[in-house]
Parts: structure tokens; C-alpha cells; sequence
């Protein structure tokens, strides 16, 4: 009898806990991440690499929400490949546009423009509303003390 009792109770027991995990809602469902501000760092020249970078700005998008990021790109050095027209790729270039369409501000450095004799009307794609900051560094720095976080995926 004493055996009975015991599974029942656990019964009880994990039956309440189901039942109380349902009521939670919505809000158990995920974290509230709040207002995020962040600086993206992207020098680097490699498609992967790319592709996995604008991957995860997206998916950070995506966990948030576009209403709760404010987010920078700054791209620099070898990065730049992901605008210039013999590296970027169709693939490429659609998640630069769905990461601007929800509100990502990307920026390309002067100095790497003028390192690699880069014409920015004429070699670069998607890069017609992207402001040209003077230098990268200087750039990621200013933003973090101006309170973004820094990521360098």
C-alpha cells in the first residue's frame, strides 16, 4: 500500500509540474534579451567565412528581433570581399539585403578602399546606401564607447 502511495504522489507530482510549465506561457518559452546593441567585426575575406558571419548576424536578428538590435557591421581589410563584385556570391549578397531590410547599418573602410585600389561605384555590389567610415579600427572602437558590445564572429 505504502508503494501505491508513493507513485501516486510522483504522479501527482509530475502531472502539477506539467500543468504549471503550460501556464508559464509564452514567456517560458524563451529569454528576454531586452535592447541589444553590437558591433559586428568583418575583415574577414574567406565565402565561408562570410556566409557563416551574415549567418549569425541573422540569426541574432532572429532571436531578438529587429525591434530589439541595434546593430553596426564594420568591414574592413580582407572583408571587403563580401561586396566586391569577382568574390561576393548570389548568396552573399541576398543576406546583406535581408540584414539591411531589417535595419542593419553596414559600414566599409576608406583606408581598405584605398589599400587595395578598390573603385567603390565600380567593383563593389550592394553598397549603394553603405556609408564609407575613415578607417576600421578606429570605427569598432568609437562604437564601443558609444555602448555597443563587440562580436567577432
Amino acid at each position: 500500500m505504502l508503494k501505491r502511495f508513493v507513485l501516486r504522489a510522483g504522479g501527482i507530482s509530475a502531472a502539477a509540474c506539467i500543468v504549471l510549465a503550460l501556464a508559464a506561457g509564452p514567456a517560458a518559452a524563451g529569454p528576454d534579451y531586452g535592447k541589444q546593441k553590437v558591433v559586428y567585426h568583418l575583415n574577414n575575406g574567406d565565402p565561408t567565412t562570410i556566409n557563416k558571419s551574415l549567418g549569425n548576424m541573422l540569426n541574432h536578428l532572429k532571436a531578438i528581433g529587429p525591434e530589439n538590435a541595434e546593430i553596426v557591421a564594420v568591414v574592413h581589410g580582407d572583408g571587403i570581399a563580401m561586396f566586391d563584385k569577382k568574390t561576393t556570391t548570389p548568396e552573399i549578397q541576398a543576406k546583406i539585403k535581408n540584414l539591411k531590410m531589417q535595419g542593419v547599418k553596414l559600414t566599409i573602410c576608406n583606408n581598405t578602399l584605398q589599400a587595395k585600389k578598390i573603385n567603390f561605384e565600380k567593383d563593389l555590389e550592394g553598397t549603394t546606401d553603405v556609408p564609407i567610415h575613415p578607417a576600421g579600427l578606429p570605427e569598432l572602437v568609437k562604437l564601443q564607447q558609444q555602448g555597443y558590445i563587440y562580436v567577432k564572429p
